[in-house]
């Protein structure tokens, strides 16, 4: 059967850009930050907050030619408290990637050389360089760059078993283990969200909503929701965000038909119930039909007699029939 234009706008939805959509509302990234690094101090004020490219390219000169690393962040946000600056950056993982430690530093290693590049552009243009170093290096002794702070967020149900360090990699030699600099990696998982006192909202139901979720080994059992949550009111957003955290897209679709509501969670789920038994049985149907017209076929039966039965036993329509024969 073919998709109606709403299932096709529907199937590229990507999880990813649901759950960007959601954390780039300055007031939950700012809470989300506030909660996981400084322990619920409002540290990060939502109204210091602005977007910044994602975009983490950057050309390598190797002799007389060019390499080009090409990286896009999930999300990056300057903060700016006066003459303080510092970059607060998100990656999202659906799934436990055993190099992230190396892909975090790397993103953070690009927007460092972005940075200094920017100001070297600046100089070259103000033509303000002084002596050889500055000449050679493009930014001077008082030039300042800022700082980059990552947080990974992982979605998954498995517990996250992978490195958060670049040491956990590797098996360093004792003598040089004091030499080494370390990458550690801001993971939150949020199986272990449970432990932190969100202040925004919509942060407190997203991560219960998916703590519950998995919880109950990856269902949302109507009769422990209820007894849970009675009553339980969601912005569209926050609903949106738990479908893609959890892959269940069928939440993120009756979300997106409640824009700029308040959702009661009661009927949001009984109405994903109610479209996954639909849809079970639409499955139910087609394999049957399918069946039918197999078993018609291996005995010979003249393909008008076919589609009569189908007619006759599905209710279909004379051009439904025949788009199932064909």
């Amino acid at each position: 059967m073919k998709k109606t234009t709403k299932e096709r706008s529907i199937a590229k939805l990507k999880p990813d850009s649901v759950l960007r959509n959601y954390w780039r509302d300055n007031d939950r990234f700012a809470d989300l930050y506030n909660q996981v690094f400084f322990g619920g101090e409002k540290v990060l004020d939502p109204g210091m907050l602005s977007d910044k490219d994602t975009d983490e390219s950057a050309m390598i000169k190797k002799g007389k030619h060019l390499d080009t690393i090409s990286r896009t962040r999930d999300l990056i946000k300057q903060h700016t408290n006066g003459a303080e600056l510092v970059l607060t950056g998100l990656e999202q993982q659906m799934h436990i990637h055993y190099a992230m430690p190396v892909r975090t530093m790397v993103y953070d290693a690009l927007r460092y050389a972005k940075q200094c590049r920017e100001i070297e552009n600046r100089h070259r243009t103000n033509k303000d360089l002084n002596g050889s170093a500055e000449f050679l290096s493009g930014i001077t002794r008082t030039d300042l760059i800022v700082p980059v702070i990552s947080i990974v967020i992982y979605y998954g149900e498995p517990i996250w078993d992978g490195p958060v360090c670049l040491s956990e990699m590797m098996n360093i030699p004792k003598p040089f283990r004091n030499l080494y600099n370390d990458h550690h990696l801001h993971l939150l998982s949020v199986r272990d969200a449970g432990r932190y006192q969100f202040a925004n909202q919509d942060n407190c139901d997203f991560f219960t909503l998916v703590g519950d979720f998995y919880n109950n080994a990856g269902n949302m059992n109507m009769d422990v929701f209820r007894k849970l949550h009675p009553d339980m009111e969601i912005y569209w957003e926050t609903l949106a965000a738990v479908g893609a955290a959890t892959g269940t897209m069928k939440l993120v679709e009756y979300a997106l038909e409640k824009k700029g509501e308040h959702i009661n969670m009661c009927t949001a789920l009984e109405n994903w119930e109610k479209q996954a038994e639909i849809k079970g049985e639409m499955k139910g149907e087609i394999r049957g039909i399918k069946n039918m017209i197999s078993t018609l076929r291996e005995l010979e039966i003249n393909e008008t007699v076919i589609i009569h039965k189908l007619k006759e036993k599905y209710q279909l329509s004379e051009k439904a029939a025949k788009n199932y024969l064909s």
